[in-house]
């Protein structure tokens, strides 16, 4: 089975960047791994923090 690593800087905002490493089966983009790592800031309320990734890679990691 095939693996993806993915690697970025997470700008998040009032935190300082943040080196990320997430091994996954399935490839994803750049604004997939976006929108997984924005979390709601309260319970029931549709309001995200905004994540935003720089230096963004996704690379085959092995069979």
């Amino acid at each position: 089975m095939t693996k993806y690593k993915i690697t970025a800087t997470v700008l998040k905002p009032g935190n300082t960047p943040t080196a990320w490493i997430r091994f996954t089966e399935k490839k994803m983009t750049k604004d997939e791994c976006e929108k997984f790592l924005s979390v709601s800031k309260e319970a029931g309320v549709s309001h995200e923090a905004k994540v935003t990734l720089k230096n963004f890679k996704c690379v085959r990691a092995g069979a």
